[in-house]
């Protein structure tokens, strides 16, 4: 399914770079990693994996439209548009750059917004949002340890939360321990709902999620764009 998805990725884009003649221009996409102020401002917790150093911010810029994406492996370099329809994408630093720009690139042409990460005060408040789309006493596979969701949904739900990170692994927080990759496909079974960081698509370990037949919500500024694409479902209330 993944390279099936990767490849509906880069389909969609040359059909945009084609329609819109972008494809001999000299435009560069530039990517670089940003530092966690740039990224999230400064909020009052110092949780977050992007404040800890366990992940990183691309950001691509393509005609001073920004597009980014989550990961834990990148590159800084420039890509011309045509370029992304031939990358490899076979790590992650490759996809989170491909991601990058695909969300740049749709920002540009009006196709997507919220493809910048909220800061500050932002991210407590987009917490306090999720008892808008997810039912009380819902039981909710969170993927991907986010603490102001976790410690949201735990608040009101029944949570199982997965996450790659090591030194997450077998920790516990807000009462909820966080389980391995390993258990994600008995997750989902357990699941009623599934509420899962967009940085799987650059992980790829999102197939897990499109293919299992329950209702999954990707959130954050990472899957903009692809989930445009792929007619996802989305939450990002204060992305920019």
């Amino acid at each position: 399914m993944s390279v099936i998805l990767y490849d509906a990725l880069k389909k969609a884009l040359k059909e945009k770079i084609i329609f819109h003649d972008l494809a001999d221009k000299p435009i560069d996409i530039t990517c670089k990693a940003l530092s966690a102020e740039q990224a999230i401002g400064t909020p009052d917790h110092d949780d977050y994996p992007i404040i800890k150093g366990r992940e990183v911010m691309v950001e691509a810029d393509f005609l001073n439209a920004k597009g980014q994406s989550f990961t834990d492996e990148f590159e800084n370099r420039a890509y011309r548009v045509k370029d992304l329809l031939t990358m490899d994408l076979s790590t992650n630093r490759e996809r989170a750059s491909f991601i990058a720009g695909l969300n740049a690139v749709y920002r540009h042409l009006g196709l997507a917004d919220k493809t910048i990460h909220c800061k500050d005060k932002e991210p407590v408040l987009c917490a306090e949002k999720l008892s808008d789309i997810i039912p009380k006493d819902s039981k909710v596979l969170l993927v991907g340890h986010q603490p102001r969701f976790l410690e949201k949904l735990s608040s009101y739900c029944q949570v199982r939360a997965v996450d790659l990170d090591k030194d997450n692994i077998g920790k516990e927080f807000f009462n909820i321990t966080i389980e391995p990759q390993e258990n994600t496909q008995e997750a989902i079974k357990w699941c009623t709902m599934i509420f899962a960081t967009g940085s799987t698509i650059v992980n790829n370990t999102i197939s897990n999620f499109i293919d299992a037949d329950k209702p999954a919500v990707f959130y954050g500024v990472t899957s903009c764009a692809p989930a445009k694409i792929l007619n996802l479902t989305t939450f990002c209330e204060y992305g920019h």
